[in-house]
């Protein structure tokens, strides 16, 4: 049970810096001193975040992100030439919570500029009317399609390719294999069935046929639906679910002796697979992950530069826990706000929004997911869509493994 006690605290980004003066000078953003000539105080970023409860190993590197990438951009003169000041609030990943704190935050009349929309599709979608009646623009790394509606939440946009966008690479990797039937084991929980359908329809373009059973999220034992589905006689297979459910589906699919090609969706896959499981339990099984994680993989050339500053910050730990492209998350975020600034000739809100939506991004771009080829995750938005594009070259199948010290992503490693 999480506690009632909000935790509040404020990570004011000081002179002290994270990293060298020259550390990131390339990164882009230069001369944001001189967008916006007006002395309107601190530009300050509102971070709704759970910071206690069970995805705080998550939120804390994206808090770090975003500081490392606001004193970066403090040293340049900050967005439209005010200081960049982050304040991380604890939502606990409570949609009430987040909105109660939030209104208590507007009601005290320091209306912050950016808002970090939460976590969690739940809470960012709790956040959005607020923030779109205060005309507020928000950022967040939550990827459910709903959240992607500018008509309703004109001034939201995210940093994280739309979870839609596993489906196809998926049925892509299948039409590449050859396979004419595959099966998928499925969370049955509004989060599974939504996957579900996403997959249905890729398949479907590709004329793959594709067979499923559900499971209850809860279960402990998964074999009666993996030799429903065996018994289909599929090509392949593809696991839905994450944390325990993950593991059961794995565990399962290997006592009854079924090896064939199996794939960890976009969610199983995040979880930690070797390091709970057997080498036979993972038997021809295959993960799918970004292109920027994995080890001499499509990596920024910035990617050096941000891992170092990582290193000197408090959570260094969690590259080798979740990898670094957890904290691009907040980094990436503030660098698309200062260069929309700079085109707009302004920091605030609704100008931000229409130079978002038309953004000229500045050679080279100072964001790290779109990678070397700067083909990865492409940051295209529009007035109809406010999320990235997952590029050709994002999503990539590999062998499961580990993240190493540098925060990349080993396959096969243990």
């Amino acid at each position: 049970m999480m506690t009632a006690r909000t935790t509040r605290r404020a990570f004011l980004v000081l002179a002290s810096s994270l990293v060298t003066a020259t550390s990131l000078a390339g990164c882009g953003g230069s001369g944001a001193a001189s967008v916006g000539g007006r002395d309107a105080g601190p530009y300050r970023v509102y971070v709704s975040i759970d910071l206690s409860g069970p995805t705080k190993s998550y939120s804390e590197p994206i808090v770090d992100g975003l500081e490392i990438a606001a004193d970066r951009l403090n040293k340049d003169g900050g967005i439209a030439g005010r200081k960049v000041e982050v304040e991380a609030v604890d939502d606990q990943n409570n949609p009430t919570k987040a909105v109660s704190l939030l209104q208590k935050r507007l009601s005290d009349g320091n209306k912050p500029d950016l808002v970090y929309a939460g976590g969690s599709s739940s809470v960012s979608l709790s956040l959005l009317p607020v923030l779109s009646r205060s005309k507020i623009l928000s950022m967040a790394g939550t990827v459910s399609n709903v959240l992607n509606d500018p008509a309703k939440f004109p001034y939201h946009f995210s940093v994280s390719p739309p979870g839609s966008a596993y489906a196809p690479a998926q049925a892509k990797e299948a039409q590449a294999k050859g396979f004419k039937k595959v099966a998928m084991l499925y969370s049955n929980d509004a989060t599974g069935q939504s996957t579900l359908k996403l997959y249905t329809d890729a398949f479907q373009q590709t004329g793959i046929e594709l067979v499923s059973a559900g499971y209850e999220s809860t279960a402990l034992d998964m074999t009666s639906q993996l030799q429903q589905l065996k018994a289909q006689n599929p090509d392949a297979l593809v696991v839905n679910g994450y944390g325990t459910a993950a593991l059961y589906a794995f565990r399962g699919r290997a006592q009854i002796g079924w090896d064939i090609p199996t794939y960890g969706d976009q969610l199983s896959s995040s979880f930690p697979l070797v390091k709970n499981l057997k080498a036979g339990d993972l038997k021809n099984v295959k993960v799918v992950t970004s292109s920027t994680s994995v080890l001499d993989g499509d990596q920024s050339p910035l990617y050096a530069d941000l891992v170092a500053a990582i290193k000197q910050g408090k959570h260094a730990a969690a590259l080798s826990q979740m990898g670094y492209n957890i904290f691009v998350t907040g980094y990436d975020l503030l660098e698309l706000v200062n260069v929309a600034a700079k085109q707009a000739k302004s920091a605030d809100g609704p100008a931000v929004t229409k130079a978002l939506e038309d953004l000229k991004a500045p050679d080279p771009v100072p964001w790290l997911a779109s990678g070397k080829s700067g083909d990865a995750t492409q940051y295209k938005y529009s007035a109809t869509n406010h999320f990235p594009t997952a590029g050709p070259g994002l999503l990539v199948f590999v062998d499961p493994g580990t993240y190493n010290a540098d925060g990349l992503y080993e396959p096969g490693q243990k």
